[in-house]
């Protein structure tokens, strides 16, 4: 058909869609105003617009390897109607999901379920990463198992997902079929019991996926209870008897660790630093900072 893409190989071998062969076309969001082609559309998927290439296994599932083009802060809060993975392969990736830090390590395996609204990203454009969108149709021969929301997966299938990530790169002979088994057994396993996820009230996860995207600012009891649409005195009370702290304190503490990431990491002055984590007053940061971790923001930053 003319103006479509060419997928190259077929049937059992897999496809491949190349950035040469697709057609320009604007994002249906919109949200960043920019012309895409129509391939990368997984890219949008993982939460951050990026360039590369697709391959799709026969049962319908997207691979694609990208880079990040669209900075953080021009990436607002989003959804997602399909399921997907992200492998991080390198860059410093912010993410809500459960189960694992916020900011995550090269390796790091994030599971996003149906619906999943975050705001998850890379801090620049200097990263690497894999996604995997799963079909609908894949989705649903799991009953419903795939659908607990956005969580770190586990070691075993981040060994999964970077055997997939090796195919990718030659996607030659057996490599197809090798990367839809390792699919298989991923989503297998992602699908397994979860008993510390199971009972946890809807709203519980959703006040923790807010607070782990807010970076930049203190957490409002009165905005977090809004969005929960609970009591913020049950939603102060639960959320302490589940994290032994209240959500402000819980903010406080990821909001410290990014900024202590940062100190070692990066090259703005301490106020600088302070002051895109949330804190205003650097002496308050200071003091907050020390009591954490034992030593000044100086002397963390020389010495670690």
């Amino acid at each position: 058909m003319p103006g479509s893409p060419r997928l190259k190989g077929g049937g059992e071998q897999g496809l491949r869609v190349t950035k040469e062969d697709l057609p320009v076309r604007e994002e249906r969001t919109g949200a960043e105003g920019v012309a895409l082609p129509a391939g990368q559309l997984p890219a949008r998927r993982a939460g951050c617009v990026g360039t590369g290439e697709i391959l799709a296994l026969p049962s319908g599932v997207q691979l694609a390897r990208l880079v990040p083009t669209i900075p953080a802060r021009e990436l607002p809060r989003h959804s997602h109607e399909e399921a997907h993975l992200i492998l991080v392969l390198s860059g410093k990736y912010i993410t809500s999901a459960q189960r694992g830090p916020s900011a995550c390590p090269e390796g790091a395996l994030i599971y996003n379920a149906p619906g999943t609204t975050h705001r998850d990203r890379f801090h620049d454009l200097k990263g690497e990463f894999v996604t995997m969108m799963i079909p609908e149709s894949l989705r649903l021969q799991w009953g419903g198992r795939l659908d607990r929301g956005a969580r770190h997966v586990g070691r075993t299938g981040q060994a999964l997902a970077s055997g997939i990530a090796t195919t990718m790169m030659s996607w030659q002979d057996d490599d197809v079929s090798l990367a839809q088994v390792l699919l298989d057994e991923l989503l297998a396993g992602i699908s397994g019991p979860e008993d510390d996820v199971r009972g946890t009230p809807g709203w519980m996860l959703l006040a923790e996926a807010y607070l782990r995207d807010l970076h930049d600012r203190p957490a409002d009891m009165a905005r977090l209870a809004s969005i929960c649409d609970v009591h913020p005195v049950h939603l102060a009370r639960v959320f302490r008897m589940r994290h032994g702290c209240t959500p402000v304190e819980y903010s406080r503490k990821l909001r410290l660790e990014r900024a202590a990431a940062e100190l070692l990491r990066g090259n703005d002055s301490i106020a600088e630093v302070a002051s895109a984590f949330g804190f205003s007053d650097q002496s308050h940061f200071h003091r907050l900072f020390k009591r954490a971790y034992g030593r000044s923001p100086s002397l963390y930053r020389r010495f670690g």
